[in-house]
């Protein structure tokens, strides 16, 4: 009799195996449909065109099942692939599994109890136990593996899986494409720090050119001057504050003044050119002339 109740505990154990492997691949198979429908809709395949490490592949044709496809659309329903099983593959991880036993109490109230406590037992020989046992196998023979399935739960990855093939059989018929792709990503990328590659982002300029972190240090640019060694001698060096870039060597030695004698506004003896009456229309050269002494005068 204990081994015959071990036997139906395990025939609706390993029952219990079979279909909960066989709701996780039609979880797998439903996953994989509608994301690869979405990254059809979405144009994820141009994702392979934001990383220079892709650029060999794109375009490229590999022959599967005598059918050309290309690598963009390989490496988008790789993706899709591998997302859809880590997502199932938790799903199933965090869900609460009930062994065989439990779930035979669940749907036959009649077992309820009965049949752990017959199969805990099942070594010992005693006549309770024997009533125990025998009364828990006849009543057992009315219990049914099938009972274990949920169809609800497949009849929800059916839904799924139809409407994620009616999408991709319109898409393919249709041409139609949302207007949004990742590329579309590249100019919040590139605002984001430590990714765009652009130093600007990094370090704030303070006023006078400096960083703040050159700020925060306490170095003090016009401080203690450098020092340098010019054909033996030593020569300090020092950026006065407003000196701007650079600097130049002012060597000291005697001040002298210089005397300067202002010239006059402009030379009464002064000649005008040649090429200047050469340039003056014939006949008004004299009335030209005297306008012009005229003007000096006053």
């Amino acid at each position: 009799m204990a081994l015959e109740i071990e036997k139906i505990v395990n025939k609706h154990e390993s029952a219990l195996k079979r279909y909960r492997g066989f709701y996780f691949l039609a979880d797998l198979l439903a996953t994989f449909l509608v994301l690869y429908a979405l990254f059809t809709l979405f144009n994820m395949q141009d994702i392979f065109f934001m990383f220079s490490a892709f650029e060999p592949y794109t375009g490229a044709k590999y022959d599967l099942f005598g059918f050309e496809i290309v690598f963009e659309t390989l490496g988008m329903a790789l993706l899709a692939f591998f997302l859809a099983l880590a997502l199932t593959a938790i799903r199933h991880y965090r869900a609460d599994k009930k062994d065989a036993i439990s779930l035979v109490e669940e749907k036959y109230p009649t077992l309820r109890e009965r049949l752990r406590t017959a199969y805990d037992n099942r070594e010992l020989d005693n006549i309770i136990v024997r009533d125990l046992v025998g009364s828990v196998i006849l009543d057992s023979k009315s219990v049914k593996s099938s009972a274990f399935l949920k169809r609800k739960k497949l009849a929800k990855n059916f839904f799924m899986i139809v409407c994620a093939v009616a999408l991709l059989v319109y898409v393919a018929e249709t041409g139609y494409q949302s207007g949004y792709s990742p590329t579309d990503l590249d100019g919040v990328i590139e605002d984001i720090p430590f990714i765009s590659g652009s130093d600007s982002d990094l370090f704030s300029l303070e006023n006078g050119g400096g960083t703040s972190d050159e700020k925060e240090s306490g170095e003090d640019l016009f401080g203690e001057p450098a020092v340098i060694v010019v054909e033996g001698t030593e020569v300090d060096l020092k950026i006065p504050p407003g000196a701007g870039q650079g600097f130049t060597v002012k060597e000291e030695g005697e001040e002298r003044d210089e005397e300067f004698i202002q010239s006059a506004a402009y030379d009464p003896e002064a000649i005008a050119s040649q090429a200047y009456y050469d340039n003056l229309p014939e006949g008004y050269r004299s009335i030209i002339q005297s306008y012009f002494e005229e003007l000096a005068e006053e």
